[in-house]
C-alpha cells in the first residue's frame, strides 16, 4: 500500500513539474493540490492498515471498507475545500491531479518486487522443459 501512495506521489510530482514547464506554475499548483486531494488520504489509509497489521483477521474487512468510505469522503472533502478557499480554481489541472493520482496505483503491481519466499524452488520449470514431451506426443 505503501507503494501504492509512493507512486501517486511521483507521478503527481513529475505532472505538476511537466505543467509548471510547459503551461505556468499556476497550474502546477493546481494539478498538485487535486494530487494532494487524492495522495493525502490514501496515505492514512495506509497507514491505518499499516497499524491494523498482527491484529485478528476477521476485524480486517471491518477496517477495510470502513477505511475505503472514510478516504472516499476526505478526498470529496479536500475538493470541496479547495474549491471554497480559492478564489478562481483551474479545474482542468486540478481534476488532472486527481485523476493521475487515483490512476497511479493501478500501476503498483508493476513495480512492487514478489516477497521472498513466494515462489517455491521447483514449481517454475525451466525453459523448455516440457517441449521434448509434447513434441513426441504429436502437438
Amino acid at each position: 500500500m505503501l507503494i501504492a501512495v509512493g507512486l501517486q506521489s511521483a507521478t503527481v510530482a513529475l505532472l505538476a513539474l511537466v505543467a509548471g514547464v510547459w503551461d505556468d506554475w499556476t497550474s502546477a499548483a493546481f494539478l498538485a493540490l487535486g494530487g494532494a486531494a487524492a495522495i493525502i488520504p490514501n496515505g492514512l489509509f495506509a497507514w491505518r492498515l499499516a497499524i491494523h497489521r498482527g491484529k485478528p483477521a476477521e476485524s480486517y474487512p471491518a477496517v477495510f471498507f470502513l477505511g475505503e468510505f472514510a478516504k472516499i469522503g476526505l478526498t470529496a472533502a479536500l475538493i470541496v475545500l479547495v474549491a471554497r478557499s480559492v478564489e478562481s480554481v483551474r479545474w482542468l489541472p486540478l481534476l488532472i491531479g486527481l485523476i493521475a493520482a487515483l490512476q497511479a496505483p493501478l500501476f503498483a503491481l508493476l513495480v512492487a518486487r514478489e516477497p521472498r519466499g513466494a515462489r517455491m524452488r521447483g514449481s517454475d520449470p525451466a525453459p523448455g522443459a516440457g517441449a521434448g514431451r509434447d513434441a513426441a506426443a504429436g502437438g
